[in-house]
C-alpha cells in the first residue's frame, strides 16, 4: 500500500519514545484508506506527564495527564498541497504505565494512541458506551493489520 499520509514527529517527552514507525505508518494508512483519504499530514507530539497535564488543563479543563489529545486542523499546505489533519499530543509516561498494566509493549500502546487520536480526527466518537465499543472494534481490527493484538474494549 502506498503511503497516504506524511507523519511529523515532535518529541517533548524528555526521552526517546519506543514505537515502531512501520506499524504506525501502516495503521495510519489503513485508517485513511478506509476513509478514502490521502495526501495529508499528521503531526504527533510526544509529551511527558507534566506537559500532558498542562495541555489537558488548558484545552480540556482537566489537569490530569492523559493518553492522547487531538487538535483538528484541516488546513491545506500551499507548498505541498497536503491537508493537515491535525496534531496529536501523545502522553509517553501514560503509555508506559498503561502498557505495563496491560502486559504489552510501549510501542504497541503508542501505536494504539496514535490510531485512537487519528480516528477522532476522522470523526469517530467515544462519548458513550456504544460509541466506545464501536471505536474499540475499529482500533482492534486496524491494529491487527500491523500485527498488534489488543484486548476487547476495557471497562
Amino acid at each position: 500500500m502506498a503511503k497516504r499520509c506524511e507523519i511529523a514527529f515532535v518529541n517533548h517527552a524528555g526521552r526517546e519514545p519506543e514505537f515502531d514507525l512501520n506499524a504506525v505508518q501502516g495503521v495510519v494508512d489503513s485508517a485513511l484508506a478506509e476513509d478514502r483519504m490521502d495526501h495529508c499530514l499528521l503531526t504527533v507530539l510526544f509529551v511527558d506527564d507534566a506537559e500532558s497535564a498542562k495541555l489537558h488543563a488548558k484545552h480540556f479543563d482537566d489537569a490530569d495527564p492523559t493518553d492522547v489529545m487531538t487538535f483538528p486542523d484541516g488546513s491545506i499546505d500551499p507548498e505541498t498541497g497536503l491537508r493537515h489533519l491535525g496534531d496529536l499530543a501523545v502522553g509517553l509516561d501514560v503509555a508506559s504505565r498503561i502498557a505495563r498494566e496491560r502486559g504489552r509493549s510501549e510501542a504497541d500502546e503508542v501505536c494504539l494512541y496514535i490510531l485512537h487520536g487519528l480516528l477522532h480526527l476522522l470523526g469517530h466518537d467515544d462519548e458513550d458506551d456504544a460509541d466506545q465499543r464501536a471505536m474499540w472494534q475499529v482500533q482492534r481490527r486496524l491494529l491487527q493489520t500491523v500485527g498488534i493484538a489488543i484486548e476487547e474494549h476495557p471497562q
